[in-house]
């Protein structure tokens, strides 16, 4: 049930840790994958270390571009005939007082994380309602639950797929198509650097954490093979949180 033989996924933000880490496990799984990025070098960076090799391949590809996305999804498509799997990880963050917020910062963050996810959804989608199955799958965050200082964008490009999901699962549910997201907490990432670099943010989120630790890229691959898999039939629209606990102990409103 957990097989993921003869699927063909597509991962956005292939060449970023969360990204990479659940293209590697579904290649170990079975999948052929095609890593999404707009670092050509990056993504070159990530072939080199995928645990199957000759089952992925990389395409360049700003997810913030319509018209880009449109052509990836069309060039997986000539080349391997259908496309099984959707998860986009890709994703920036911008930290600043909401009052101090540049706009331009605002609209790089939305743009990247919100839109693209939008766009390469709508592309993908197209595709698998002619088949009548698919599986999508949005890396959204635990601040689309709890609000954190300093995000704004990020809080509000991840709660607004979290909304994605819900509406595109009802509107995909009677053609085959599951839609779910996948919500990291406090993940070690070179994104997160700055706060594990800080003493006294460390111990902020840690003491809020009952597993005492942050989450590592590979604490996402299992939850990501199962939703991509047959096992998840069943399930559309959730938000799974993989936070240590997190969410369950109340949150917090700390950064």
């Amino acid at each position: 049930m957990f097989s993921l033989n003869d699927r063909i996924a597509v991962v956005t933000g292939g060449s970023g840790d969360l990204g990479f880490a659940i293209a590697d496990a579904y290649s170990a799984a079975g999948a052929f994958v095609i890593l999404v990025g707009r670092d050509k070098s990056k993504l070159d960076i990530s072939l080199n270390n995928i645990s199957h090799p000759n089952k992925a391949i990389s395409i360049v590809c700003d997810v913030r571009d319509e018209a880009q996305v449109e052509k990836m999804v069309e060039e997986v498509l000539i080349r391997y005939g259908k496309i099984d799997i959707l998860l986009t990880a890709a994703g920036i963050q911008h930290r600043s007082p909401v009052i101090n917020f540049g706009g331009d910062d605002w609209l790089r963050v939305l743009d990247t994380n919100l839109n693209g996810t939008f766009y390469c959804a709508k592309a993908v989608a197209r595709h698998m309602v002619v088949n009548n199955s698919g599986r999508i799958i949005f890396i959204s965050s635990l601040t689309s639950e709890i609000g954190i200082p300093n995000i704004a964008a990020y809080a509000a490009s991840r709660g607004g797929i979290k909304q994605l999901s819900k509406t595109m699962a009802v509107e995909l549910a009677p053609l085959g198509i599951t839609v779910n997201c996948i919500g990291p907490g406090r993940f070690l990432t070179p994104m997160t650097k700055d706060l594990f670099d800080d003493p006294s943010k460390r111990e902020s989120f840690l003491s809020v954490i009952p597993m005492k630790r942050p989450g590592v890229p590979k604490d996402l691959a299992g939850l990501a093979v199962f939703l991509a898999s047959d096992a998840s039939s069943y399930i559309t629209g959730q938000s799974i949180y993989v936070d240590g606990g997190w969410l369950a102990g109340g949150g917090n409103i700390r950064g």
